[in-house]
């Protein structure tokens, strides 16, 4: 009788897979203002990431619907998504203590937004008109005539011509980069004086997680995303797995909602993370998969790539 022997799965851990540097950097500062001050308000959650903001809860963060909710001479805190210029004048009007975690990267854009519609400029902006950051962007136009938002080729279509006036369009920082330059190509068309200060504001941690799972997507059974699912950057890994050929996807928070039994008739898979999962939840979830199943872990990145 010929014994049947059955090769473990092999899991590729993809990298970069750890906190950008500006969810590292909001975590710490909520981390900190919980120790010096206890409990404190806010109106985003400060990252998207369900398991942090449940530690937050339990430190005392009361979650408030607008600025005017919080009592005034309190502690506030902005999420690393920003928001708009006059949420920050009404919080300095009640004598809050602002504690602004707002990512470097969404700031600079910000920053540059401001600027433009100083400038006379209208504004076009690449992203979800429902997420944070959006809405924050928004914000920094002084009228709500003067921005417009694109998430697909027919909104493009549907925008004015801008005969005769300036136009700079700018990006939410989480998206799809590929589908970016997709909407960038046809603005361009549409407004061919369309203007920008960058080619894209995608930012570099959320593209290289993009560009490695477009890699190894297509070559792998079942690819894990582990973030929570009202993350931008995590629903797009998920996306992206299944339209670069992935036999399957997941998106899960950790490890306690990953359903075993799809890893049934699974020999290649996955594993990437959005920007706001913590190292931690990570290598858990890898110590579930090598202890439970047996399955062999290997790294993957872009510079170790072997095409293997």
């Amino acid at each position: 009788m010929v014994a049947i022997f059955h090769m473990p799965i092999k899991c590729y851990i993809l990298s970069p897979h750890w906190f950008c540097s500006g969810v590292k950097r909001a975590v710490s500062m909520a981390e900190q203002v919980c120790k010096l001050y206890g409990g404190f308000y806010i109106i985003e959650d400060v990252i998207h990431n369900r398991m942090f903001m449940n530690d937050l809860w339990k430190c005392g963060v009361v979650k408030v619907a607008s600025i005017d909710e919080i009592p005034d001479n309190a502690v506030v805190m902005f999420s690393s998504h920003g928001v708009a210029p006059r949420i920050v004048a009404k919080a300095e009007e009640k004598g809050l203590t602002i504690i602004d975690g707002t990512c470097p990267v969404i700031k600079a854009v910000q920053c540059d937004a401001v600027k433009e519609t100083n400038l006379g400029k209208k504004l076009i902006i690449i992203g979800d008109r429902a997420h944070a950051e959006v809405i924050a962007l928004i914000g920094c136009a002084d009228k709500s005539s003067n921005v417009f938002v694109v998430s697909n080729e027919t909104d493009v279509e549907l925008l004015p011509d801008f005969d005769g006036v300036a136009v700079t369009y700018f990006t939410q920082t989480t998206l799809d980069w590929a589908h970016v330059k997709m909407i960038i190509e046809k603005l361009k068309e549409k407004i061919p004086h369309v203007e920008s200060l960058s080619p894209d504001n995608v930012c570099r941690a959320t593209r290289e997680r993009q560009d490695v799972v477009r890699k190894i997507a297509g070559s792998m059974d079942l690819v894990v995303v582990i973030g929570s699912a009202h993350s931008s950057n995590a629903r797009r890994l998920y996306e992206i797995a299944l339209s670069s050929g992935a036999g399957n996807a997941v998106l899960v928070d950790s490890k306690n909602e990953f359903d075993s039994s799809i890893l049934t008739g699974v020999n290649t898979m996955a594993m990437t993370s959005s920007a706001s999962t913590s190292e931690f939840v990570i290598q858990e979830f890898i110590e579930y998969l090598t202890s439970t199943f047996g399955v062999v872990t290997e790294d993957f990145s872009l510079n170790n790539d072997n095409d293997g």
